[in-house]
């Protein structure tokens, strides 16, 4: 995650995308395309990622199906790997709400 991070911070660009996709596959290219569509919020207890669902990420974990039964929590999926870029190069939403109200 470290590489990713270090690239991350020049902001959102073709070698953020090489650097996503070489280190985390199809899920690096997914946290990307999160990325890229503005697609994470940050609420005032948790980051949301909207995908198919919203997803609830929290540190290193995350409500999807992918990161809990596939990954068995033992890797990040491309909800967790998108928001931990998001918050290095400020690409998310900021909600001034907390996200269990909507729940």
């Amino acid at each position: 995650m470290n590489e990713v991070i270090e690239v991350a911070k020049k902001g959102l660009s073709y070698e953020l995308y090489k650097k996503l996709l070489t280190v985390y596959g199809r899920r690096g290219e997914k946290a990307f395309f999160y990325l890229k569509e503005r697609r994470i919020k940050k609420y005032k207890d948790f980051f949301v990622v909207v995908g198919r669902e919203e997803y609830v990420v929290d540190e290193f974990f995350c409500t999807c199906a992918d990161f809990l039964i596939r990954l068995k929590g033992e890797k990040p999926c491309a909800h967790i790997i998108a928001v931990e870029v998001a918050k290095v190069a400020k690409m998310y939403d900021e909600i001034d709400a907390y996200y269990v109200d909507f729940m």
